[in-house]
């Protein structure tokens, strides 16, 4: 058996490169980024549309991923990858599908899960998979529904509004004790992926904008970055996005 699930294993999970902080070129755009634990990626089912009972084999943990991941395998004999609720344990036996019966830890459509539910793992467009409430911990809250729509208060504070088609899972995402973490060193943090920053005055004229100068100096009075673009500058779009936001914010 042990070996049967490594070779299942093998096959859902893939090699990948990365970006490390580059755009497209390949040229450096995000420079506290790069290096950090080389790692394998799963192929985690975020759509989580096979109407079939499934039942839970392994949790694992995935280094870009602070929920815990979870092997599982279905009625019909497939197995995939999926992000588990905090209530998943091993060989629990749950649904994947759009039944009208909610239960914590299943998927469904959020028109099917009462108010005043927990949910995470939440579609923010139909049949595209889910995208928000997936870290350690999150949940949203249902507050209300509609017709066409359902009212969702996520954790931020925000209250947006969803598709009542889309899908999401009940309860809250696994390894809530993730805020408990703390990273001991810097080595730690450059495990993780991330590279020191430095500051602009500290560094040459050719390095960054800000570099040169006899001893000390304070950056200029206008900011600008290491290629020389102005920056530190409200526009008019981020303003407009703020002010748009706000009439959503639940105080």
């Amino acid at each position: 058996m042990k070996n049967f699930l490594l070779r299942i294993k093998k096959q859902l999970i893939l090699g990948f490169s990365r970006r490390s902080g580059r755009n497209f070129f390949g040229r450096k755009t995000v420079f506290t980024q790069g290096g950090g634990k080389k790692y394998k990626r799963r192929l985690i089912d975020y759509k989580r549309i096979i109407p079939f009972n499934f039942i839970l084999l392994s949790i694992e943990k995935q280094l870009r991923n602070t929920a815990h991941v979870g092997l599982i395998c279905y009625e019909n004999g497939l197995f995939s990858y999926i992000l588990l609720s905090d209530l998943h344990r091993i060989t629990n036996c749950l649904y994947n599908g759009f039944t009208n019966s909610f239960k914590v830890g299943s998927s469904s459509f959020l028109m099917n899960i009462p108010a005043g539910n927990f949910v995470h793992h939440v579609e923010q467009n139909p049949g595209c998979g889910a995208t928000l409430v997936r870290s350690a911990g999150a949940s949203s809250f249902i507050i209300s529904k509609d017709i066409n729509s359902v009212f969702l208060k996520m954790n931020s504070g925000w209250l947006l509004k969803f598709s009542k088609l889309a899908v999401a899972i009940g309860g809250a995402a696994s390894n809530s004790d993730h805020f408990i973490t703390r990273i001991k060193s810097a080595g730690m943090k450059r495990h993780l992926g991330f590279k020191p920053r430095v500051r602009g005055v500290a560094m040459n004229p050719r390095d960054h904008a800000h570099g040169g100068g006899e001893g000390r100096s304070s950056p200029p009075v206008a900011h600008k970055t290491p290629y020389g673009k102005l920056t530190k500058v409200p526009t008019n779009r981020s303003k407009m996005y703020r002010k748009k936001k706000r009439l959503f914010k639940i105080f």
